[in-house]
């Protein structure tokens, strides 16, 4: 059994708008000053940070300050609260109902926390495209979590498959891929979605036709 396996944010959803401008916004109002948010999206995809928390905070540190991770927390999903109406889709219900049309079981593995996952889910009606999610509370370990390579470890096993392609958009996705062949057994490749990050030698998809393409030839590789 094979099996496509997607992140959310980046790959599935744009996140531009909503969870980019509350790391900005929720750093600002730890530092007191404006926080571009280009620059923010610069320290998080060149330092590979998957959490956002975590990057809202190396944000703060690049200016040389700190701050307490619970209270960042408590402020960016206030920001994140009031800016999420404002993500799109970037992949269709068709381009997953024709993936599953040639029999490819369909996962997630995304650090989403599992409400904020429920809340873009339900608005775009996703839910009953995909056989496995696996987001930031399916695992109560948190060394264990995304981008960890078990959280991909579990999807696959959950969905029976043998062989995967997983799809990402950041550093840190590409890395959880490499680390899961040094560990387990199961045949997975990887495919770069977006041009946040450059990688040698790695597949990129620019869009949902280049993407749709690059996974019918990886899956009959695969």
């Amino acid at each position: 059994m094979k099996a496509t396996i997607f992140d959310v944010d980046g790959v599935i959803v744009d996140v531009k708008e909503s969870y980019h401008h509350a790391i900005a916004r929720t750093a600002s109002y730890f530092l007191g000053f404006p926080v571009d948010v280009e620059l923010a999206r610069r320290i998080k995809f060149e330092k590979g940070i998957n959490n956002d928390w975590l990057a809202t905070l190396e944000v703060i540190r690049h200016f040389g300050k700190d701050a307490k991770l619970e209270e960042v927390i408590q402020v960016f999903n206030r920001e994140y609260v009031n800016v999420r109406d404002k993500e799109r889709l970037i992949l269709s219900r068709p381009f997953f109902e024709g993936l599953k049309s040639m029999g490819v079981m369909l996962g997630v593995v995304t650090g989403r926390p599992r409400e904020d996952l429920d809340y873009v889910f339900r608005r775009f009606s996703l839910w009953d495209l995909f056989d496995c999610v696996v987001d930031d509370d399916t695992i109560e370990d948190p060394s264990l979590k995304k981008p960890h390579p078990y959280a991909l470890y579990l999807c696959i096993e959950s969905l029976k498959a043998n062989s995967a392609v997983y799809i990402g958009d950041s550093l840190a996705d590409w890395r959880m891929v490499e680390d899961f062949k040094k560990v387990y057994p199961q045949k997975v490749e990887y495919v770069h979605f977006g041009d946040s990050v450059k990688l040698d030698g790695v597949l990129y998809a620019k869009d949902e036709k280049d993407l749709y393409s690059t996974l019918q030839e990886v899956l009959r590789n695969l």
